[in-house]
């Protein structure tokens, strides 16, 4: 089902829909939320409120031409409005940053340099993310990982375009040069 009409079909009370919206979602809002909290239970309990609170409200709750975003957004929301309550801090697990998925060498010895390089690249990757702010690693998940727009970017951080942008911009070139220390 398209994501317009699925939308619709929940709001209308179809329960088949909203079963869908969960499976389609669920599973990338489990990833976000993951990084954000650290906390396995904090983040299915934040799912779980979510899908609960949208099945209740269906009725007042409007159109959306993306519910991903949509569905983004507020889990977003409750997530951050769950760990302040809880005054919990920390954002992200960098290991998450370190998708270097090159093309694997034939023989055993190749691999096992490849697999080295892998790893120190991973390294540096994960020490170069520690030092950037928590928002420049909240950007950047959002950007290379969910793969979401500028727009969406703007929408769920709460933040006009052109400051994402150049958060984006910044913690790339941060990146860059810790990545290229000795």
């Amino acid at each position: 089902m398209k994501g317009d009409k699925l939308w619709d079909d929940f709001l209308h009370g179809d329960s088949v829909a909203f079963s869908q919206l969960y499976q389609q979602h669920a599973s990338m809002l489990y990833s976000y939320g993951f990084k954000i909290s650290h906390n396995a239970s904090i983040t299915e309990d934040c799912i779980h409120d979510l899908f609960v609170y949208l099945w209740n409200k269906r009725d007042s709750l409007s159109q959306t031409d993306s519910p991903s975003k949509y569905l983004v957004v507020s889990f977003r929301r409750m997530l951050v409005k769950k760990l302040s309550s809880r005054q919990k801090e920390g954002i992200f697990s960098v290991e998450d940053f370190s998708n270097i998925s090159d093309v694997l060498p034939e023989n055993a010895e190749s691999l096992w340099i490849h697999q080295e390089e892998n790893s120190l690249k991973q390294f540096k990757l994960t020490d170069a993310m520690s030092k950037l702010s928590k928002r420049q690693q909240e950007a950047l998940h959002l950007k290379y990982i969910e793969e979401m727009s500028y727009e969406d970017i703007c929408e769920i951080m709460e933040i006009n375009y052109q400051s994402v942008r150049n958060l984006i911009s910044k913690a790339l070139f941060e990146l860059r040069n810790l990545m290229t220390e000795d």
